[in-house]
Order: structure tokens, then sequence, then C-alpha cells
């Protein structure tokens, strides 16, 4: 049985950890209250699910590292070439990123929104800058901000741009700018009110998803196959092969920009002339279907 599990990463990570306890609990049929959460930035995620609460960091010693999902004290008994599944192979539960645990709604009035609009997303996180042992550093899976500002003079509907952190270039000309201006809480309520939100392969794709709302989602250095979820809209050019995976021991997620040998090919190819067209193509502009129910697993 899982006693402990820590969110060690970043929001994504920390939303796949609650779905994940949440259908091991029900497949299980044990109470949430024997599985202890360590869990400082994103614990509002887990309030209100039943999990008791850690006050101190668990032993890290004794507990097994499976990335993307913290850390758990389950005996590694499989090795899986998708190792982001380990943890629920080694629990003997089935699960999979596409499982949705609706997050509660938060009244934000005053924001100042447009009664019809998109999101967008440019930069990763808090962490986008890379190691600083890397000079100019960026991350593989960011597009271009020229094509972001081509994108949005282009869309045709108005675009409100999200985010925080010093990866985040804020796009003029066409967008409103919410960068740095927002709670994470008060970002949910923003991609609910959003007809859908547009990003890279990351958090706020998955926060919205847990929002029961869908995301166009652009793919380059990680693997649509492994990482996409099958309500989006995901997008690559198939310029290459995907050099990086999330839980594999291949590739890197920053690179430096002006010794990157392959000119980040997967991006940059990735237009957004293209990208307006399956948006059309979908027609998510007209009308953007929630998930459906099949997905959800409700608290």
């Amino acid at each position: 049985m899982i006693t402990k599990a820590a969110a060690i990463y970043g929001i994504g990570d920390a939303l796949n950890q609650r779905a994940f306890l949440v259908s091991y609990c029900k497949q299980k049929d044990i109470p949430r209250k024997s599985i202890a959460i360590y869990t400082e930035k994103y614990w509002w995620m887990f309030e209100g699910l039943g999990f008791k609460r850690m006050t101190l960091k668990p032993d890290k010693k004794k507990m097994v590292p499976y990335r993307n999902f913290g850390l758990y004290d389950l005996p590694k008994t499989y090795e899986c070439e998708e190792l982001d599944k380990c943890i629920a192979k080694n629990a003997g539960i089935v699960y999979d990123f596409e499982t949705c645990v609706p997050l509660p709604e938060y009244k934000c009035s005053s924001l100042p929104l447009p009664k019809r609009f998109i999101t967008f997303n440019t930069g990763y996180g808090e962490f986008s800058g890379g190691p600083s042992t890397i000079k100019d550093a960026f991350c593989l899976k960011s597009w271009p901000n020229e094509y972001w500002t081509e994108f949005v003079r282009k869309i045709g509907v108005p675009c409100v741009q999200i985010g925080a952190g010093p990866s985040c270039t804020v796009i003029e000309n066409g967008s409103i700018n919410m960068v740095d201006k927002l709670s994470i809480k008060q970002s949910a309520e923003v991609l609910r009110r959003a007809m859908f939100h547009v990003d890279m392969e990351g958090g706020l794709a998955i926060l919205n998803q847990h929002l029961g709302k869908r995301s166009v989602c652009l793919f380059g250095a990680t693997a649509i196959q492994n990482q996409g979820r099958s309500f989006n809209l995901n997008l690559s050019s198939n310029s290459c092969f995907p050099c990086y995976e999330w839980g594999g021991r291949n590739g890197r997620l920053f690179a430096s920009r002006s010794k990157l040998i392959c000119g980040h090919r997967c991006m940059v190819e990735l237009t957004p002339d293209y990208v307006i067209e399956q948006i059309h193509k979908s027609g998510w502009l007209e009308i953007c279907p929630k998930i459906e129910e099949d997905f959800m697993v409700y608290p």
C-alpha cells in the first residue's frame, strides 16, 4: 500500500499524481486518509480529497523514485519502457494520463475578459531559463515567439495570454496580457471561461484538462504517442524523431540556442498557418466540446 507520496515537480506532475491517487484508492477500495501527501506549492489541489497531509518531508532513502509522480514507498518490482507508468504497474492498478479529477470552481468575477476568447502560454514554468550551467539555454518544447505573434494576429478571435516566469515573452498587438498577474487558481478560472487553450505540452494544458476543457498542444521534442491526450488537438511537424522523453533515458529538455545543431526544426517547421488551419478544421472556433465523461473520475 502507498502510505506516502511527494509532489516534487511542477503543476502538471502534481495533477497527474492527484488523479493517480484518486484512481488508486477507488480501484483498491482503501480509505484516502491512509495516504499521506507531502507537497508545498500545490497542496490546494489535494484539499477536500480526503488525503492526510504530511508536515515533514518524507525520508527519501526509504522511498522509490518515479519521474513525474514524486516519491512513493512502493517496492520497485517492474521496469517499464515508459517509466512514467511504472508507478501504476507497481501499484497494481490501471491508470493513464488521460484520467481527469475535476477541480473545484474558483470565483474571479473581477477579471476583465471578453465574452468569447482563447488562452495561450508562451513560457515553460518558473524554470524555463534552463539550468544555470547552460549558456543562452532555452526549452526545446518552446514555440518561437515570432510564431506566437503571427498566431495571435491571424487566428481571428481575442487571445488572452496567461502564464508566469521569465520564459513568458509577452506577445503584443492583439493579445490581452495577464502574464505574471494571476494566481494559479485565477489562471484556472480564465481557462475555464475560454473556448480552448493553446500551449506546448506542459502544466497549463494539464490544468485545463482537469477543468474538463480541451487544449491545442504543440509538440516538438516530446512524442505525441506518449504525452498526447486523445481529447486535445495534438499537433507536430513530424520533421524529426522526438529527442526528449519524459521518464526516458535519452535527450534533454534544455539546450544552448547557439549550439543546437538541429536548429530546433521540430518547432520551427510547425508553422502558425498550419496550426490555425488545423484549429479551423477541428471546428473549435465555432464550439469546443468539453471532455467526455468517460475520462472523468470524481472524488
